[in-house]
């Protein structure tokens, strides 16, 4: 998951350097602030989709969520208590 926001943490840290007046980054233009941010849509929008990582990655959580149910559904039931109910 970090792997794939690298460029949107990138994109604030140096949007909140430049609006915070730090030295080098001060001097930078505002295309090279926001060039994180291009390539993170880039990335998203274009690149994931084109490789399927979107479609493992769905497919992935989907085994997953089915192993979850399917070990829900084989466990034994609990054994009731006996005694007097709670009033």
């Amino acid at each position: 998951m970090l792997n794939s926001m690298i460029f949107i943490l990138l994109g604030i840290l140096l949007l909140s350097m430049k609006l915070g007046g730090v030295h080098p980054v001060t001097n930078w233009e505002w295309f090279s602030i926001a060039l994180p941010f291009l390539l993170a849509v880039c990335w998203f929008e274009l690149f994931e989709p084109w490789l399927g990582l979107d479609v493992r990655r769905q497919q992935f959580r989907k085994r997953q969520l089915e192993v979850r149910i399917r070990n829900f559904n084989n466990k034994k039931p609990r054994r009731q208590r006996q005694g007097f109910p709670l009033r």
